[in-house]
């Protein structure tokens, strides 16, 4: 049986990664982040809700813990490499003196993201599990003279997710699962503010939240060779609190609030073995972004609105298509693509989150060390359509435009150990 020592040990290390993990702004629709497993990050995720075959199924589908035989801990690393170029197109107004570099900015920051696992083998009917991950995230770093630097100079969101979960296996062909999400956010946002001809001062906004979530999940095996996996992640609603500073200007100095709800994820996968070597796989995914359409900063002191910045994003499809083939009894070979749409359009688009939609291209392996371990390694290659930037509303001194051109490397690792 899983000992209450070795588990707590084990997440409480992996939580401690996932709490300063921070994403780069262009590896999955919005600030959603895919990167939960190495197993699956080698198919692009595809048939992951379907899939069933490690501890991480937790995250993508917790029924599938049914389909797990022993105790399992697992632990997962992915590096994430982005790179997000601006190109200016044309300026007006007079913030360009305050703002002058146009030309060799990129907002793209590097990040590694964790997620970790333990399933408790309780009965043949039932399992038991726990995870760890940051489910949504993001970084901008852009240079504090670039031309948008009015509008954003540093953008940061970090989010961990602890999730109980159970499964309970039905009959021989259906079972379902759900868990119940305790999420911590943490926001910083950060722009210059014109004080003088010049200089400009840094004003920034961080504050924090803790909401509570669910999920809900179905697995229904239909033969020996294949099964479908329904999942079901709920919105979290969050009002964060925190403070807005700026050394230099006293009257942006005070408490200040925030509501934002993260999206509602549904997402149907398939698995299927059509030969003893090669197998399919499939999934798609439906993210609410639309809840996302507007963040309204107030302050608590006067409970007026202090900004309000427009997102106005449309809720967003995730599609992903993929294959392994079994080597040989230690070696699985992983291949896959995908389709990620953009939640953001033209008309609203932001330097903070210059969202678009992106293709994605991956390989990937699994080994099995023995016959308790297991070691997995994805490798994706994302690249975004390009983004255009039209800052003119928010009524500030700089009013600009530009495209942003994004592509990012994910390499996983992950190591799985049974008993």
């Amino acid at each position: 049986m899983l000992t209450i020592n070795k588990a707590t040990k084990f997440l409480a290390i992996s939580g401690v990664l996932s709490y300063v993990a921070i994403a780069p702004n262009i590896n999955a629709a919005g600030f959603q982040l895919k990167e939960q497993s190495a197993e699956g990050q080698g198919n692009s995720f595809a048939g992951q809700t379907a899939k069933a075959v490690d501890a991480s199924t937790i995250f993508f589908n917790p029924a599938g813990m049914t389909r797990l035989e022993g105790n399992r801990v697992q632990s997962n690393l992915s590096y994430i490499d982005p790179s997000a170029k601006y190109s200016h197109t044309g300026n007006n107004g007079t913030g360009a003196a305050f703002f002058p570099k146009t030309t060799g900015v990129d907002g793209g920051k590097q990040a590694f993201v964790p997620a970790a696992y333990a399933v408790w083998d309780y009965s043949e009917t039932v399992k038991f599990g726990v995870s760890m991950n940051a489910p949504f995230g993001l970084a901008t770093d852009y240079d504090n003279d670039w031309i948008g630097a009015e509008y954003n100079v540093f953008s940061e969101v970090k989010t961990i997710n602890v999730a109980p979960s159970i499964a309970i296996k039905l009959n021989d062909e259906l079972s379902l699962g759900g868990s119940i999400q305790l999420q911590k956010i943490e926001g910083t946002l950060t722009n210059q503010t014109i004080t003088g001809a010049p200089p400009s001062s840094l004003t920034t906004l961080a504050a924090d939240d803790t909401g509570l979530g669910y999920t809900l999940g179905v697995l229904y095996e239909y033969s020996e060779r294949g099964r479908v996996g329904f999942n079901y992640r709920s919105q979290i609603s969050h009002t964060l609190k925190g403070k807005i500073s700026n050394p230099n200007v006293g009257a942006l100095n005070f408490d200040a609030s925030a509501d934002v709800t993260l999206p509602a994820v549904a997402s149907v996968g398939i698995y299927h073995d059509i030969t003893d070597q090669w197998a399919l796989l499939a999934d798609a995914s439906w993210t609410d972004w639309s809840v996302f359409d507007e963040l309204k900063v107030v302050s608590d002191a006067t409970g007026n609105t202090v900004t309000t910045t427009e997102y106005n994003w449309q809720d967003t499809l995730f599609l992903a298509l993929g294959a392994n083939y079994q080597y040989d009894d230690k070696l699985q070979l992983k291949l896959g693509v995908a389709y990620d749409e953009g939640a953001s359009s033209d008309e609203f688009r932001t330097a903070g989150i210059p969202d678009a939609t992106r293709y994605w291209a991956s390989l990937g392996a699994n080994y099995k060390l023995d016959k308790q371990s297991v070691v997995n390694v994805g490798f994706s290659h994302i690249r975004a359509k390009t983004a255009r930037l039209d800052e003119d509303k928010l009524g500030k001194q700089t009013d600009f435009s530009g495209e942003l051109k994004g592509t990012i490397n994910i390499l996983s690792l992950g190591y799985e150990y049974s008993f």
